[in-house]
């Protein structure tokens, strides 16, 4: 299966046009500090493991710091069925606001 690259920027709209999960796969703590509105967290580890949980019909939009890693999660989702689109330039490309989590 393959997979569409996305530009970062466009990802909130896209998502909310296709009624389509924003997944994170950088680590937890990357995640806590900044993410992208609406997004989940599922770091590249646990996709590299099988351990997605995440419903097929849906389209998921993948992201990553720089884009290298969404790149490999959405080869590994794409291989195992699921829809999937890759951000790329990753974070250092989005300029939308960002999410925080507080402690």
């Amino acid at each position: 299966m393959s997979f569409q690259n996305i530009n970062i920027r466009n990802i909130l709209n896209d998502a909310l046009n296709y009624g389509g999960i924003i997944v994170d796969v950088r680590d937890p703590s990357a995640f806590a500090k900044s993410h992208i509105p609406m997004a989940i967290n599922l770091p590249l580890e646990e996709i590299e493991r099988g351990n997605i949980t995440l419903p097929k019909g849906k389209m998921i939009f993948l992201y990553c710091e720089n884009g290298g890693s969404s790149t490999l999660a959405a080869r590994i989702m794409a291989d195992k069925g699921y829809q999937v689109k890759n951000a790329i330039g990753g974070l250092k490309e989005y300029h939308g606001a960002l999410t925080k989590k507080r402690h």
